[in-house]
């Protein structure tokens, strides 16, 4: 069984009252010219007297400016990065910092401009023994201002993805992408488009992002691939869902087609006629023609495909979880993992339902929107009448009535809540990650020895001692191949993650089957005994 994460107290402390800190580091006797949307400055930080770090921005001839939210907790976890709240010059958001305790006690730390990627300063670590007030000061960095300018170009859909945002603009039907673009899953194709939704993986794996051109109803999807998950049938559609590593579009017949991976059969496709479709983590859920009741399939270890009886209108699912509204009373009913009280819907009438990684939101009659999980406990939804919203990872987005404005909350850290000016009239959201981080480990030339790195919530970086000639990682634990033959896994979960016995050739990459010495095949990983695809 897949093991619930760990608690937030990290995040949540951090999200309430930031982090961060700063670096020794050399001055500059000269700064370059500089454009007019660039600005130099310097990452600074002081060690208070109750363990915690402060820290803020100097810009270059300026005044020191600190961030609300600009203290970096003395018991933060190892690996993690935290970001302050948004740093302002001259009235002007220009980004945040960023930071994370490495595992030698040092606080490392960057900048994530507005507009752009993480920059780490040349000197960017804090040190374990500085004094209590005395500041410190990172290299100088340089940051450019410019931001998408405001116009009146309207959007017509928009979808909040793992850690990026899509959108579709009117007339044109041209789609745009902000945030993180690592898999390519922010870099859309050319032409015109009527629907666009975002996707992600829970373990990590990748993001993508999918599409229906405006005319010919066919989908195209960018981003990452590992499982076939962009590789779209043929045919026209009406609607496309992304999850996790598979997609789902609902063809123009009301039949389902789903392509990419399909480990315990997420990704199978379904005859007959459907409504609407819903692609989670390891699961999909879709609504009858004519009957609006639901039907699930895929994988049920928390019980996300134990759909509800009765007629429904709408559906979306989460990472673990699905939360669909009823056709008559408009009320929500959630069924799934509830770790973070994701399923715990108010009471009252609904129009819209969007499903993130470990929480909810939602669109009352009123035009209110509301949220219930972990994004309710570090963020508060804006007040205001709103016409729809999409759920991502950590990250909200809605559309204002009337003046269909985006307006987006959450976590930050690729941009990914930088909506554009605009008037939009629709949105979609699908998961992503319950968490963004996670680690690394290598095999060392020579002695065979691992060493591992990063997210160490349930001790999947503490490698035992030993010569090892591969390794495989998930997002909770590590297994390694010792030279001896031997498999070992350590990190969280219960009994489905101890490898099995005897003697071994080849381990796969998450950690999940080996190949033994006589040939077989022997999977354990999160219970499941399947055939290597």
């Amino acid at each position: 069984m897949l093991p619930p994460p760990p608690p937030r107290i990290v995040a949540l402390a951090a999200l309430a009252v930031a982090i961060i800190a700063g670096a020794v580091a050399l001055d500059l006797s000269s700064v370059a010219a500089q454009s007019e949307d660039e600005q130099s400055g310097r990452i600074v930080a002081q060690r208070l007297a109750d363990g915690r770090t402060e820290f803020g921005w100097q810009p270059a001839g300026g005044e020191r400016v600190l961030p609300r939210a600009r203290y970096f907790p003395a018991d933060a976890q190892v690996g993690r990065w935290l970001n302050s709240s948004p740093v302002e010059v001259d009235g002007t958001e220009i980004g945040r910092i960023n930071a994370r305790l490495r595992g030698d006690g040092r606080i490392e730390f960057a900048f994530t401009p507005t507009d752009g990627e993480r920059i780490e300063p040349s000197a960017r670590y804090f040190p374990v023994d500085v004094r209590v007030g005395r500041w410190l000061r990172s290299t100088e960095i340089t940051i450019g201002q410019t931001v998408p300018a405001a116009s009146s170009t309207a959007y017509t859909a928009v979808s909040a993805g793992r850690h990026n945002t899509c959108a579709i603009r009117a007339g044109s039907g041209a789609i745009m992408c902000w945030g993180s673009t690592d898999d390519g899953q922010s870099s859309p194709p050319p032409g015109s488009f009527s629907v666009v939704a975002a996707g992600g993986s829970p373990t990590s794996i990748g993001s993508h992002t999918c599409a229906i051109r405006a005319g010919s109803g066919a989908i195209e999807c960018w981003g990452s691939n590992d499982y076939g998950q962009i590789n779209v049938p043929t045919g026209s559609f009406t609607a496309v869902s992304p999850g996790s590593s598979h997609t789902c579009g609902l063809r123009t017949t009301g039949a389902i087609a789903c392509w990419g991976r399909n480990r315990i059969g997420e990704g199978t496709s379904r005859a007959g006629s459907f409504t609407a479709v819903a692609a989670g983590g390891l699961h999909t859920c879709a609504i009858r023609a004519g009957s609006g009741e639901i039907e699930c399939w895929g994988w049920n270890e928390y019980g996300q495909i134990n759909a509800p009886t009765g007629s429904f209108t709408a559906i979306s699912a989460g990472e673990l979880h699905t939360c669909a509204i009823r056709a008559r009373s408009g009320e929500i009913t959630c069924w799934g993992w509830n770790e973070y009280g994701q399923i715990n819907a108010p009471t009252g009438s609904f129009t819209a339902i969007s499903a993130g990684s470990t929480f909810t939101c939602a669109i009352r009659t009123s035009g209110a929107s509301e949220c219930w999980g972990t994004i309710a406990d570090w963020y508060t939804s804006p007040a205001g009448r709103f016409s729809a919203v999409a759920a991502g990872t950590n990250h909200t987005c809605a559309i204002r009535a009337g003046s269909g404005e985006i307006v987006c909350w959450g976590e930050n850290y690729y941009g990914q809540t930088n909506a554009p000016a605009g008037s939009f009239t629709a949105v979609a959201a699908q998961l992503g990650s319950y968490d963004s981080s996670g680690h690394t480990c290598a095999i060392r030339v020579g002695s065979g020895e691992l060493t591992c790195w990063g997210n160490n919530w349930y001790g999947q970086t503490n490698a035992p001692t030993g010569s090892y000639s591969a390794v495989g990682a998930s997002l909770l634990r590590t297994c390694g191949l010792r030279t001896t033959g031997e498999i070992v896994c350590w990190g969280g979960g219960d009994g489905h993650y101890t490898p099995a016995a005897g003697s071994f050739t080849a381990i796969d990459p998450y950690g999940d089957c080996g190949v033994r010495t006589d040939g077989a095949i022997v999977c354990w990983g999160r219970g499941f005994i399947l055939p290597v695809r």
